[in-house]
């Protein structure tokens, strides 16, 4: 599958490298019981990845797509609302064949829930997430200004924070993550930074190269710091607070200051979706079924190569299939 000339290669090897932080992120969640403390530094290290993803979407539209706000809600939503339903589907299914016996609620107020944080398929979460905050930041940017949306961006940053990640300065109890990191709060900030990033390439590239390392590792050390002395997560990692705002937006930007040419990086960044929409059940049989679950990193290789190879096939398959579609429609 050779790249297309037009697809940037810097910004596809971050796609890859979220998938690797996102399927790190997992398998430091679920223990990495065999060493606690390289998992917590290997979880919190992780957590630009999903920012990144939220970055990289907004990045991509286009200035006819943000004059036409509904048309692009309706298009994101057009393009994670069918693989979202699907795969939450599948894992359920997945899991009832793995666990017979285990009830499903069909309630309202359950399946309201699954929609909101993908239920089983927690990891689906981002979805809806991209689909509410593209709404927010779609109608705002149109017709509050990109000024006054960034503004308001950062305010609802700041209030989920305040009731995520430092709630326990504030009450005696926090919240669950869907309250403060599902869509409202957490994703239009970034998407903001996406769309930023490209409306004022020419600033973003007169930053230096050393300056933007530089902010890189010191949020990564703020976000170690946080997650242990603050948000209190050891040895599990968190996602939301000051320093992952800046982690993201300063991994995002370094990377599209690199230069990277290697054609196999868009073969594989495209195949990054479906990569992520099967990596938990690939997780799942490696760790269930292989048995492989003692030794972490060993576990996050093996998934982070088959869910790889896994969304390639898939591209490949798919490309073929709309091919002979093409080809039997032209006859």
């Amino acid at each position: 599958m050779p790249s297309k000339t037009s697809r940037n290669a810097s910004l596809d090897a971050l796609r890859v490298l979220s998938l690797l932080g996102i399927i790190t992120l997992h398998v430091a969640g679920g223990g990495f019981h065999d060493n606690r403390p390289l998992g917590f530094v290997l979880d919190e290290l992780s957590r630009f990845a999903v920012p990144v993803f939220f970055i990289l979407s907004a990045y991509f539209w286009k200035p006819d797509e943000l004059a036409a706000p509904g048309l692009l809600v309706l298009r994101v939503l057009g393009r994670v609302g069918i693989p979202f339903v699907a795969w939450v589907a599948i894992t359920y299914a997945w899991q009832a064949i793995n666990r017979p016996g285990s009830a499903i609620d069909l309630s309202p107020t359950n399946l309201a829930l699954v929609a909101w944080t993908g239920g089983r398929a927690f990891h689906l979460w981002f979805l809806p997430a991209l689909i509410v905050g593209t709404a927010i930041v779609a109608f705002c940017g149109r017709y509050l200004g990109w000024r006054a949306t960034a503004g308001l961006s950062l305010i609802l940053f700041l209030l989920g924070a305040t009731v995520g990640s430092y709630a326990r300065f504030w009450l005696d109890h926090g919240y669950p993550f869907w309250v403060d990191r599902n869509g409202v709060f957490f994703a239009p900030v970034f998407l903001v930074a996406g769309v930023l990033l490209r409306q004022h390439a020419d600033w973003a590239g007169a930053v230096p190269l050393p300056a933007i390392m530089a902010a890189t590792v010191l949020f990564a050390l703020g976000q170690l710091a946080e997650g242990y002395f603050v948000v209190h997560r050891y040895p599990l990692g968190h996602d939301y607070s000051l320093s992952t705002l800046g982690y993201g937006i300063s991994v995002a930007l370094l990377f599209m200051r690199l230069d990277l040419r290697w054609p196999l990086w868009s073969t594989l960044g495209r195949a990054t979706f479906s990569a992520y929409l099967a990596h938990l059940i690939i997780l799942s049989v490696i760790v269930d079924k292989l048995k492989l679950g003692e030794n972490s990193l060993l576990v996050i290789a093996l998934t982070f190569a088959a869910s790889l190879a896994a969304g390639v096939a898939w591209q490949w398959a798919w490309g073929a299939i709309r091919r002979r579609s093409s080809a039997i429609t032209a006859k």
